[in-house]
Formats: C-alpha cells, structure tokens, sequence
C-alpha cells in the first residue's frame, strides 16, 4: 500500500513489468504454434518441418508447400503417412479435423479424383456405430459402400437423401468410394523419441487408395 506519488509510480512499474512479460511469452508461444511452415536449407537438401508431430520431409530444389489461409501444410494421405502437397497440386481440396483427441483442428487434405464420371470428394460424418457395410473392389485397388445395416443411422442419412438430394453431401450413399477415414493413433513427436515427450492419442487420416484389405 502506498501513501504517496513515488510509491504508487515505483508500484504502477512493477505490475506493467510483472503482466507484461507473461503476456509477452504467451504471444510468443501462440507465434510459434501457428508459424507458417517453409522451406529450409540442411546439409544442401531442401526440407520441411511439420510443426505438429516435428517430422522432416525433403523437397524438389524450388518447390513450394501448399498453405492453407493459417499458414499450415496441406497433406495427401496414404495410408497412416501423410505427406506435404507441392502448391498447385491436381486435386480437391477437404477440411478435415485432426490432431490431438482433445485439441482436434481443421487440415486440408487433397484427393486426387479416380473416377471417370463427374464425382466430388466429400468428408462425411457419422456417429458410432456406423452401420455402413464396405466391399473391397481387388479388381480396381478400392473399398466402396455396398450397403448399410438395417435401422442404422447411415441407412436412414441415405433413404432421407434420396427424398432431398440437397442432402446428399452429408450422407454415405450406396457406391461412394471410400477415400480415407479418421481413426486413433499413437503419434510420437520428435521429443516423444527421446523420453522427452510422451506419445498422444490423436486423430489420424488414414488414406485407403490402394490399400490390402
């Protein structure tokens, strides 16, 4: 408690230094975490760090990484790898939440398109269980919807949208192709190797082209 100007001036001085200092290192920790990610030299190979996990890609001399509007990698995913898009890569483009289980984000992830006939990639959601029933296609390398359980909630999605194709984007209809699916796994950053950093349950893509069933 002060009684006079000097005190309270000295006691103003403190309480700047004392909150200004921590909200400093809090905006620095938020600049980190959502720095773009870039290109950078090592050992005479252009390479990229995935923020996230603290894995390393090598990139083509002159190549640019594909960057969402939050500065971070776009991915194409093969099975439990993914991997960074060169920037104007053939494709569509889907947000999807990844990440930590309790700190899920949205990343863009491109699928080439394989089929012949006008399609879009859609990213779909469904509550467990499913009920979907997926057929493995050996002829074509891929897995499509054969059908759905009875009384399921992705059998009801489908009968809706066929009454109102409005819908249909956000249903599983009978002859999609499946292109991926989320799932849980264990990520090991860079840290996580060294005993510095546990591993954490995260949500994954799984991309399913060309997959052994």
């Amino acid at each position: 408690m002060c009684f006079d100007a000097a005190c309270q001036a000295a006691m103003d001085r403190a309480f700047l230094t004392a909150t200004t200092i921590p909200l400093l290192g809090l905006a620095g920790a938020v600049a980190y975490k959502y720095r773009p990610a870039a290109w950078q030299k090592s050992e005479g190979k252009q390479v990229i760090e995935d923020p996230g996990t603290g894995a390393v890609f090598e990139g083509k001399a002159g190549a640019r990484p594909e960057l969402d509007r939050r500065g971070q990698l776009a991915w194409r995913a093969l099975s439990y790898q993914q991997w960074p898009v060169e920037a104007g890569s053939e494709g569509d483009r889907v947000r999807i939440h990844v990440g930590p289980v309790n700190a899920l984000e949205p990343r863009t992830f491109v699928f080439t398109r394989t089929l012949s006939q006008p399609s879009k990639v859609l990213g779909v959601s469904l509550p467990r269980p499913m009920g979907v029933v997926l057929e493995e296609d050996t002829r074509r390398g891929r897995v499509v919807v054969g059908g759905f359980l009875e009384g399921s909630v992705a059998e009801k999605r489908a009968k809706v949208a066929k009454l109102n194709r409005v819908l249909e984007d956000s249903s599983v209809m009978a002859g999609d192709v499946l292109r991926g699916f989320t799932c849980t796994n264990f990520v090991y950053q860079t840290q996580a190797l060294f005993g510095a950093k546990a591993p954490q349950r995260t949500i994954v893509l799984y991309g399913a082209d060309k997959q052994k069933w």
